[in-house]
Protein backbone atom coordinates (compact mmCIF):
# COMPACT_ATOMS: atom_id res chain seq x y z
CA UNK A 1 0.00 0.00 0.00
CA UNK A 2 1.08 3.70 -0.40
CA UNK A 3 -0.14 6.93 0.19
CA UNK A 4 1.40 10.30 -0.96
CA UNK A 5 0.51 13.90 -2.44
CA UNK A 6 1.50 16.07 -5.34
CA UNK A 7 -0.05 17.93 -8.68
CA UNK A 8 -2.71 15.23 -8.92
CA UNK A 9 -3.41 15.57 -5.03
CA UNK A 10 -4.08 13.44 -2.21
CA UNK A 11 -2.77 9.39 -3.71
CA UNK A 12 -3.97 6.16 -2.01
CA UNK A 13 -3.08 3.13 -3.89
CA UNK A 14 -1.73 -0.56 -3.69
CA UNK A 15 1.22 -1.81 -6.05
CA UNK A 16 2.55 -5.20 -6.86
CA UNK A 17 5.98 -6.63 -8.03
CA UNK A 18 4.58 -9.25 -11.11
CA UNK A 19 7.85 -10.03 -12.13
CA UNK A 20 11.43 -9.90 -11.57
CA UNK A 21 11.96 -6.07 -13.72
CA UNK A 22 7.89 -5.81 -13.30
CA UNK A 23 4.93 -3.86 -11.17
CA UNK A 24 1.66 -3.26 -11.39
CA UNK A 25 -0.01 -0.33 -9.38
CA UNK A 26 -3.28 1.68 -9.03
CA UNK A 27 -4.32 4.29 -7.01
CA UNK A 28 -7.18 6.48 -6.47
CA UNK A 29 -6.19 10.78 -6.41
CA UNK A 30 -8.07 13.58 -5.00
CA UNK A 31 -7.79 17.39 -5.30
CA UNK A 32 -10.29 19.82 -4.89
CA UNK A 33 -8.27 23.50 -4.12
CA UNK A 34 -10.11 27.01 -4.93
CA UNK A 35 -9.05 30.44 -4.94
CA UNK A 36 -11.40 33.71 -4.52
CA UNK A 37 -10.06 37.29 -5.15
CA UNK A 38 -10.14 40.45 -6.91
CA UNK A 39 -8.98 41.96 -9.59
CA UNK A 40 -9.33 44.62 -12.22
CA UNK A 41 -12.66 45.67 -11.17
CA UNK A 42 -13.99 41.91 -10.83
CA UNK A 43 -14.20 39.22 -8.39
CA UNK A 44 -13.31 35.84 -8.99
CA UNK A 45 -14.11 32.19 -7.81
CA UNK A 46 -11.54 29.51 -8.96
CA UNK A 47 -11.46 25.89 -8.27
CA UNK A 48 -9.03 23.21 -9.64
CA UNK A 49 -11.17 19.61 -8.72
CA UNK A 50 -9.59 16.46 -9.64
CA UNK A 51 -10.92 12.63 -9.10
CA UNK A 52 -9.49 10.05 -10.97
CA UNK A 53 -8.15 6.50 -10.76
CA UNK A 54 -4.86 5.63 -11.62
CA UNK A 55 -3.55 2.27 -13.39
CA UNK A 56 0.02 2.41 -14.53
CA UNK A 57 2.99 -0.35 -15.23
CA UNK A 58 6.42 0.10 -13.97
CA UNK A 59 9.69 -1.52 -15.70
CA UNK A 60 12.41 -1.46 -12.44
CA UNK A 61 15.76 -0.76 -14.52
CA UNK A 62 18.57 -2.75 -13.67
CA UNK A 63 16.67 -4.82 -10.54
CA UNK A 64 16.50 -0.95 -8.36
CA UNK A 65 14.14 1.28 -7.41
CA UNK A 66 14.22 3.39 -10.48
CA UNK A 67 11.54 2.59 -12.74
CA UNK A 68 9.71 3.82 -16.28
CA UNK A 69 6.47 4.12 -16.09
CA UNK A 70 3.04 4.22 -18.28
CA UNK A 71 -0.56 3.56 -18.14
CA UNK A 72 -3.90 5.28 -17.83
CA UNK A 73 -5.89 8.09 -15.54
CA UNK A 74 -9.49 7.57 -15.82
CA UNK A 75 -12.17 10.21 -14.13
CA UNK A 76 -12.83 14.21 -13.54
CA UNK A 77 -10.12 16.36 -13.83
CA UNK A 78 -11.27 20.33 -14.49
CA UNK A 79 -10.92 24.31 -13.34
CA UNK A 80 -13.51 25.97 -13.30
CA UNK A 81 -13.87 29.98 -12.93
CA UNK A 82 -16.32 32.40 -12.31
CA UNK A 83 -15.88 36.82 -12.84
CA UNK A 84 -18.39 38.87 -11.91
CA UNK A 85 -18.34 42.80 -12.63
CA UNK A 86 -17.88 44.86 -9.60
CA UNK A 87 -16.88 48.36 -11.09
CA UNK A 88 -19.26 47.67 -14.06
CA UNK A 89 -17.84 46.73 -16.91
CA UNK A 90 -16.42 43.06 -18.18
CA UNK A 91 -13.76 42.53 -21.10
CA UNK A 92 -14.82 39.80 -23.96
CA UNK A 93 -12.71 39.81 -26.87
CA UNK A 94 -10.70 43.21 -26.21
CA UNK A 95 -13.79 45.45 -25.63
CA UNK A 96 -14.77 46.23 -22.72
CA UNK A 97 -19.13 46.14 -22.19
CA UNK A 98 -21.36 47.27 -19.62
CA UNK A 99 -21.42 44.62 -16.72
CA UNK A 100 -22.96 45.63 -13.49
CA UNK A 101 -23.66 43.00 -11.82
CA UNK A 102 -23.13 40.50 -15.02
CA UNK A 103 -21.03 37.10 -14.92
CA UNK A 104 -18.37 35.02 -17.12
CA UNK A 105 -18.18 31.35 -16.05
CA UNK A 106 -15.14 29.73 -17.68
CA UNK A 107 -14.66 25.57 -17.42
CA UNK A 108 -11.75 23.42 -18.97
CA UNK A 109 -12.37 19.90 -19.01
CA UNK A 110 -9.45 17.56 -19.50
CA UNK A 111 -10.43 13.86 -20.91
CA UNK A 112 -12.28 11.45 -18.97
CA UNK A 113 -9.22 9.00 -19.49
CA UNK A 114 -5.81 9.85 -20.26
CA UNK A 115 -2.29 8.23 -20.97
CA UNK A 116 0.20 8.72 -18.15
CA UNK A 117 4.14 8.63 -19.13
CA UNK A 118 6.94 9.04 -16.02
CA UNK A 119 10.00 7.71 -14.20
CA UNK A 120 10.34 7.27 -10.34
CA UNK A 121 11.57 5.45 -7.58
CA UNK A 122 10.02 2.90 -4.96
CA UNK A 123 7.49 0.51 -5.08
CA UNK A 124 10.34 -2.07 -5.54
CA UNK A 125 9.99 -3.58 -1.98
CA UNK A 126 10.67 -7.61 -2.15
CA UNK A 127 9.93 -7.80 1.41
CA UNK A 128 8.37 -6.62 4.35
CA UNK A 129 8.94 -3.09 5.74
CA UNK A 130 8.31 0.63 4.79
CA UNK A 131 9.75 2.77 1.62
CA UNK A 132 9.14 5.91 0.32
CA UNK A 133 8.04 6.63 -3.53
CA UNK A 134 8.56 9.46 -6.45
CA UNK A 135 7.04 9.83 -9.58
CA UNK A 136 7.50 12.33 -12.60
CA UNK A 137 5.83 12.66 -15.68
CA UNK A 138 2.92 13.74 -17.60
CA UNK A 139 -0.69 13.11 -17.94
CA UNK A 140 -1.16 13.76 -21.65
CA UNK A 141 -4.06 15.19 -23.18
CA UNK A 142 -5.48 18.63 -23.85
CA UNK A 143 -8.81 20.12 -21.99
CA UNK A 144 -11.73 21.70 -23.51
CA UNK A 145 -13.06 24.64 -22.64
CA UNK A 146 -16.41 26.79 -22.29
CA UNK A 147 -17.03 29.55 -21.71
CA UNK A 148 -20.71 30.82 -20.34
CA UNK A 149 -21.28 34.66 -19.71
CA UNK A 150 -24.91 35.87 -18.61
CA UNK A 151 -27.63 37.16 -20.84
CA UNK A 152 -26.29 40.49 -20.38
CA UNK A 153 -23.14 40.46 -21.44
CA UNK A 154 -24.12 38.37 -24.62
CA UNK A 155 -26.60 41.27 -25.27
CA UNK A 156 -24.38 43.95 -24.90
CA UNK A 157 -20.97 42.08 -26.46
CA UNK A 158 -22.72 40.21 -29.17
CA UNK A 159 -22.48 36.32 -30.08
CA UNK A 160 -19.57 36.70 -32.75
CA UNK A 161 -17.69 38.36 -29.82
CA UNK A 162 -18.87 35.67 -27.09
CA UNK A 163 -17.57 33.40 -29.42
CA UNK A 164 -14.21 34.87 -30.48
CA UNK A 165 -13.68 34.96 -26.72
CA UNK A 166 -14.43 30.94 -26.41
CA UNK A 167 -11.74 30.13 -29.31
CA UNK A 168 -8.96 32.62 -27.88
CA UNK A 169 -9.64 30.42 -24.74
CA UNK A 170 -9.76 27.53 -26.67
CA UNK A 171 -6.43 28.66 -28.13
CA UNK A 172 -4.93 29.27 -25.20
CA UNK A 173 -5.92 26.30 -23.52
CA UNK A 174 -4.54 24.31 -26.24
CA UNK A 175 -0.90 25.07 -25.53
CA UNK A 176 -1.16 23.11 -22.67
CA UNK A 177 -0.48 19.30 -24.27
CA UNK A 178 -0.18 17.74 -21.09
CA UNK A 179 -0.38 17.87 -17.56
CA UNK A 180 2.47 17.56 -14.73
CA UNK A 181 2.47 15.19 -12.45
CA UNK A 182 4.77 15.37 -9.55
CA UNK A 183 4.13 12.87 -6.19
CA UNK A 184 5.73 11.85 -3.35
CA UNK A 185 4.82 9.65 -0.93
CA UNK A 186 5.32 6.75 1.35
CA UNK A 187 4.68 2.80 1.47
CA UNK A 188 4.36 0.15 3.43
CA UNK A 189 4.56 -3.74 2.27
CA UNK A 190 3.25 -6.95 4.15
Amino acid sequence: MFGGLGTTGVELGVAERVGGAAGLRMSAEFLKVGRNFESDGATYDTKLKFSSLGLYGDYFVAGGGFRLSAGAVIGTRKATGNAVATNGTLSINGSSYPAAGESVGAEAKFPSAAPYVGIGYGHHQPSKGSGFYLDLGVVIGKANTTLSPSAGIVAAAGQANVDAEQRKLQDSVDKLKAYPVLKFGFSFAF
